[in-house]
């Protein structure tokens, strides 16, 4: 394999726990208290269904994703362990890293903060417009743009919807299950429970 295509949230980064953290509290000064940890089952599936189950108007969730957006908020947004060396190991092999994700160009700001971003060829977040995950259409412009060999490309993320956009597209996937429950079913030819196993199943 030699063009990696990365989702951002609980694939490169965990942050989970800076969103649901920052979302629990939000929802707490408005009156509205939530469990934690169905919260956090929520946002790890889907952001737009948990809008719904907070009941969030317009305002509300445009004040939350503000809060959100705030990279320095605590607790602070993270790489899994072992993110760089599998970055630095595909860049080092001569192969090419890609970002793909619904988040805006925050995520850029999260590989600027840690010196990640000079592993990435190309970039693909909310600004470009392209339809949402599991549309092709985004992975397409990435195949193209970057003459990139589908045979030869794998979409990697943490929900089903990131393995289906690739499926669609025509590459290989990998689903990674790091502190995600949701996890187990999937269409991926791939599984990787961590970066230790992604660095095993690609670069080994």
């Amino acid at each position: 394999m030699k063009n990696f295509i990365w989702d951002f949230d609980g694939t490169l980064f965990d942050t989970y726990p800076h969103t649901v953290t920052l979302l629990h509290e939000y929802l707490a000064e408005q009156g509205r208290h939530f469990d934690y940890g169905a919260l956090y089952a929520v946002c790890r599936e889907n952001m737009g269904r948990a809008r719904v189950f907070c009941n969030a108007d317009a305002a509300e969730w445009a004040e939350f994703s503000r809060r959100e957006g705030e990279i320095d908020r605590p607790p602070l947004a993270r790489p899994y362990e072992g993110t760089e060396r599998v970055l630095s190991g595909v860049f080092d092999r001569k192969g090419k890293n890609f970002l793909y994700t619904h988040r805006d160009a925050v995520s850029i700001r999260y590989l600027d903060r840690f010196a990640l971003r000079k592993y990435f060829t190309g970039f693909v977040t909310r600004e470009n417009g392209f339809p949402m995950k599991p549309a092709p259409d985004a992975i397409r412009y990435l195949l193209d743009e970057f003459q990139l060999d589908p045979a030869e490309t794998i979409m990697i993320g943490d929900r089903e919807i990131d393995i289906l956009s690739g499926k669609n597209a025509g590459i290989h996937t990998c689903l990674f299950t790091d502190g995600n429950p949701g996890a187990a079913a999937s269409e991926a030819e791939y599984t990787a429970g961590n970066m230790a196993e992604l660095y095993a199943l690609f670069l080994g």
